[in-house]
């Protein structure tokens, strides 16, 4: 399966911050519900949405415990990773997940045509693998333990 069709079926759910935003923006950031759901990472793009790194709410949390009040007036770009891993659409999803396990990441920014198009969370895509897998095995019990086969 496609990553893009992941997407499609699951919903691009990401959340993105600026890097020239101060950590207390970006905070309140975290604090706003995207699709329902409160998130722990933000992808961090410039103006013309192009990935920059990544910041999660743990970062910020060492930024607090390293460099005290002074982290408030921190910008966000001075603690994101950098080194991110990214995918494309039309990548492979369980090579993705593969991938991700093997560098121990949770989270890959989708890239498609140099800008962000969305984020893959782990659990999101194996918890949709998982309940496609269980699908397919009940529609094929269904299909092949038909009683009323004459033959």
């Amino acid at each position: 399966m496609k990553v893009s069709k992941f997407m499609h079926l699951h919903g691009a759910i990401v959340l993105t911050v600026r890097p020239d935003s101060t950590l207390v923006e970006t905070a309140r950031s975290f604090s706003q519900p995207v699709g329902g759901r409160k998130l722990s990472l933000a992808v961090v793009c410039d103006e013309a949405e192009t990935v920059k790194g990544v910041v999660s709410l743990g970062d910020m949390s060492h930024a607090l415990a390293n460099h005290g009040e002074k982290a408030a007036s921190m910008l966000t770009h001075e603690i994101m990773s950098t080194n991110v891993m990214t995918c494309s659409p039309d990548d492979n999803l369980e090579d993705v997940l593969q991938t991700m396990a093997k560098s121990g990441i949770r989270h890959m920014p989708v890239i498609e045509n140099g800008t962000l198009a969305g984020l893959l969370a782990r659990r999101d895509a194996l918890e949709f693998l998982y309940r496609q897998a269980s699908l397919d095995v009940e529609s094929l019990s269904d299909w092949l333990f038909v009683s009323e086969a004459r033959y």
